[in-house]
């Protein structure tokens, strides 16, 4: 697991977040100072990682990592707090001393309206959450925290008797020998991320392709899978994938896979630092083959719990013919990595798997060609990705093969579409047809559906959230659709409001936490993004006194090199040990915590010095 350079990007961008469906929202715990640390409760695996053969036989999902159930008891162990507004914190961390992440599993998950559930790590550089009530599941899993320590905490505006949800297992995702822990950098070098020029015929299908993390038997794999249209259109999360990716996950087990979708690099090479991407948790089994590849065309189709507008998802189109193609690609997730693409301009051949051609064959054999970034192959955790036609339509699922980096030439087979279509047996469970095409219209080619075309989608960011008095913020319109019109309105900025795409820098002129609005309309009809207390303006310096010796300097947008910090005591003699620490649009400094006094410091920016006081009041 490569992680070159993330630490740089987590200085510059703290709060790293990761799009699971959730509210943006800060943990209140962290926002304010709370007087008793996080209580940590270590775990130690005793199971031992289920490590399944990935070729030849009965394929098999590439290991992620295994759970460690708790007792729901533990969480007793945790603290509570009340803030100065009245609100209630509530926070535990636990700690796995060899895990390279951790997620969490939850039964029964009910929250209240104003109630907010975090998971975050220590150095507050990722950040899960917040969720919500729209999260309430009997059975929820989160995606995973890089390292070995999360705090889950929970904020809520009235203490409950109980806390509203059950902890059923920590997953430790763990770097096993030979094996390691495999996602983002772990590819082979000959891979080809998706938006090369190899990707430029299949913009909207990489759309609808998702990373898995799947859970089965109390242990996480990876696969990849894709988002699938039905005859009639309409946009119904439909998810094909292989069966051999969790061929014995048991129904709640189907309600904690977590999908990951536009994991991906922006352009042909491969970051040193990890993408930000999107993802759902909670899916439910419709139809899958025999778990025989002999007998059967290894597809499962799945229906998952809902796709956000806003991850602008595609519903890739297929072909049940049985008709083969002379080019095309797979697109897929190699090690749990991000998105890459792999080309075949050869002819496909119906077979066995690992078998002999044959015209009614279960399986496409399929060999990779050289291309203008590589020659891409299938890994583990490439399994159940979907393989094109030259229209750029599914025809079939990964089961397994043997090409790799080192093995450029061996095949792959995939189970054919036109297979997983009524061939597995006669019940509904069993085939794609009862499902894909609920009204036994015949269709032969289905294309892909994009919803944007016929909806649009409001959202927006902006290049900063916290802001100097006086200075401003960019907004950044990430809205997508048909939009004809669009209304801004800033709460507390000038101007107040705008109706341009992309509005001017926004002035913010009185301390406090505001409001950002984005209406856009489209065929006649309006939909609208809120984001309560989106930005926060502060005094230049803050907080001011402070009672920890940390302190915070606004600087806006800057370079590093030309800014210097001095800290100086009430007799003029300047400190050596205040740690200054950069971060997106501000330098944090430590003051002496347990000394208490008046601090000077001077702040230089491109040879411009200024001069600020600050009284350190250690309670």
């Amino acid at each position: 697991m490569k992680r070159t350079g993330i630490s740089f990007f987590l200085i510059l961008f703290p709060w790293f977040i990761f799009a699971q469906i959730s509210i943006p929202a800060k943990p209140a715990g962290n926002q304010l100072t709370l007087k008793q640390s996080v209580p940590i409760v270590k775990l130690t695996q005793t199971k031992k990682p289920v490590i399944k053969p990935n070729k030849n036989g009965q394929p098999q999902p590439l290991y992620a990592g295994t759970d460690i159930p708790v007792d729901n008891n533990i969480l007793s162990k945790g603290i509570w707090n009340q803030l100065a507004d009245g609100r209630y914190v509530w926070r535990l961390g636990f700690r796995l001393e060899k895990a390279e992440g951790v997620n969490l599993s939850f039964a029964d998950l009910h929250l209240s309206a104003g109630d907010k559930l975090f998971l975050y790590n220590t150095d507050k550089s990722q950040l899960l959450g917040a969720y919500t009530k729209i999260n309430n599941a009997a059975n929820f899993a989160t995606e995973y925290i890089h390292g070995n320590v999360i705090i889950l905490e929970f904020n809520t505006n009235h203490k409950p008797l109980h806390l509203p949800f059950h902890l059923v297992d920590v997953g430790d995702l763990t770097n096993i020998p030979k094996y390691g822990f495999k996602d983002f950098g772990d590819a082979g070098p000959c891979e080809i991320p998706v938006n090369c020029p190899e990707g430029n015929d299949f913009k909207n299908q990489k759309k609808g392709v998702a990373r898995i993390l799947l859970k089965e038997g109390g242990s996480w794999y990876w696969c990849t899978g894709s988002l699938i249209n039905d005859t009639k259109n309409d946009g119904k999360p439909y998810f094909l994938t292989a069966n051999h990716c969790g061929e014995n996950s048991t129904s709640s087990e189907y309600a904690q896979w977590v999908f990951f979708f536009n994991y991906e690099s922006p352009d042909c090479s491969r970051p040193t630092t990890e993408p930000v991407h999107q993802s759902v948790s909670g899916s439910q089994l419709l139809a899958s083959a025999v778990n025989n590849t002999d007998i059967g065309s290894d597809f499962k189709l799945l229906l998952l719990d809902t796709i956000p507008l806003t991850y602008k998802p595609y519903f890739n189109g297929w072909d049940r013919s049985g008709t083969g193609s002379s080019h095309g690609v797979v697109i897929h997730h190699p090690q749990g990595d991000i998105k890459m693409i792999s080309t075949y301009n050869t002819a496909l051949v119906a077979s066995g798997y690992y078998g002999n051609s044959n015209p009614d064959g279960l399986y496409w054999t399929v060999h990779w060609a050289a291309t203008q970034n590589g020659h891409g192959v299938t890994e583990g955790g490439s399994s159940g990705s979907p393989l094109f036609n030259s229209e750029g339509l599914i025809i079939g699922t990964l089961t397994g093969g043997d090409a790799l980096c080192t093995d450029q030439t061996a095949p792959d087979y995939f189970g054919r579409f036109s297979k997983d279509w009524e061939s597995n047996g006669s019940t509904a469970s069993r085939q794609l047809m009862p499902w894909l095409d609920e009204s036994q219209s015949g269709i032969e080619k289905m294309p892909g559906f994009d919803p944007l075309l016929q909806e649009a989608v409001p959202d927006f960011s902006s290049d900063v959230q916290t802001v100097s008095i006086g200075n401003t913020a960019q907004f950044i319109n990430l809205s997508a659709g048909p939009i004809t019109a669009y209304l801004w309105k800033f709460e507390g900025g000038n101007p107040a409001t705008s109706d341009l795409k992309t509005p001017p820098p926004v002035k913010y002129n009185q301390i406090g936490d505001y409001q950002v609005s984005l209406a856009v309309t489209y065929a006649g009809k309006t939909r609208k993004k809120v984001k309560d207390n989106f930005i926060s303006v502060r005094s230049v310096i803050y907080p001011n006194p402070t009672h920890d010796g940390k302190i915070r300097i606004l600087l806006g947008s800057y370079k590093q090199e030309d800014i210097s910090v001095a800290v100086y005591n009430t007799l003029g003699q300047p400190l050596n040990t205040f740690s200054p620490q950069f971060d997106r649009n501000s330098v944090h400094i430590a003051l002496p915590h347990n000394q208490n006094g008046l601090y000077f410091i001077r702040l230089t920016r491109k040879g411009e010095s200024h001069l600020y006081k600050v009284l350190n009041f250690h309670r």
